[in-house]
C-alpha cells in the first residue's frame, strides 16, 4: 500500500446512495489487509440515526460540530467507538465533516 493524500480541496464526496444528503468518499477500502477510511459530509442539522458497526472505530472531526450522546464535538475530537456500540450522531449548526479509520471494512447494522 502506499501514501494516500487527500487535501480537502481534492475530495470526491458522492452521495451514500439516492435520495441521501450524506456525502462520503471512501478513501481506503479496507480490504486485503489495508485498513478503512473514508470522509463524511453532513449537511447542517442532518440526524444520522442510532446504527453500529462490526469493527472499531475511530472518527475524526475535521470540521462542524457533531452532537454525540448530547455532547458537542468540534473540529479536532476524536470519537472511539466499539465495534457493535450503537450510536447516534447530530450535526450542528453548519455542515458536519468528519474521517472514520476502522482495522478493516465493516458490516453495518442500521436503525431498528
Amino acid at each position: 500500500m502506499s501514501v494516500t493524500i487527500v487535501r480537502p480541496s481534492e475530495r470526491d464526496l458522492q452521495p451514500v446512495r439516492e435520495g441521501n444528503p450524506i456525502l462520503l468518499q471512501v478513501v481506503a477500502d479496507g480490504l486485503d489487509g489495508n485498513p478503512y477510511v473514508h470522509v463524511t459530509e453532513v449537511p447542517p442539522g442532518h440526524h444520522i440515526a442510532a446504527h453500529s458497526h462490526s469493527e472499531d472505530e475511530v472518527t475524526v472531526i475535521l470540521s462542524g460540530i457533531a452532537i454525540v450522546d448530547g455532547a458537542e464535538c468540534g473540529a479536532g475530537t476524536l470519537l472511539v467507538i466499539p465495534a457493535d456500540q450503537r450510536y447516534a450522531i447530530d450535526a450542528g449548526d453548519e455542515p458536519l465533516v468528519f474521517a472514520v479509520i476502522r482495522p478493516r471494512k465493516a458490516d453495518y447494522a442500521g436503525p431498528t
